[in-house]
């Protein structure tokens, strides 16, 4: 889908934009169900040019976490991302949110894409090979 028709969609409430999309032909209504472009602000979109810090300062429920997990899915996808640090305040925090979150990896990824997650290991494995291995910004406390 074109960037003009998914901003299109975009703009539509969301009852009317489901209505459209599920009367599509059932392939390409499940490819638009992954397409974010088609669901997202413009501010969650990206910047245009070459960039290497997005800070995306935000409040509660701008959809920062669906925003940082789509760009890691496109990035991933795109092949422009191999090896990837998520970060998160704890470890639980990367595990129930950026993972496992309603807007984490898991939930975002159509299942042929979706990534293998070992939590004993703090690692998503993409069927590409990429890998992400989850930190926390908390520090390590020192052996007893």
């Amino acid at each position: 889908m074109n960037s003009l028709h998914a901003s299109s969609l975009a703009s539509l409430p969301e009852p009317l934009r489901n209505r459209l999309v599920w009367s599509l032909p059932r392939d390409k209504a499940m490819r638009l169900k992954y397409e974010w472009s088609y669901r997202a602000r413009p501010q969650q979109l990206p910047p245009p040019g070459d960039w290497r810090v997005w800070l995306l300062l935000a409040g509660r429920g701008f959809g920062k976490t669906r925003t940082g997990a789509e760009l890691v899915r496109a990035r991933v996808g795109a092949y422009t991302a191999r090896r990837i640090a998520l970060v998160a305040p704890t470890e639980a925090d990367a595990r129930n949110v950026i993972v496992e979150g309603e807007s984490g990896l898991l939930a975002i990824s159509q299942p042929s894409d979706r990534p293998l997650y070992e939590p004993s290991k703090r690692r998503l494995t993409w069927p590409n090979g990429a890998v992400a291995t989850l930190f926390s910004g908390t520090p390590a406390r020192p052996a007893a």
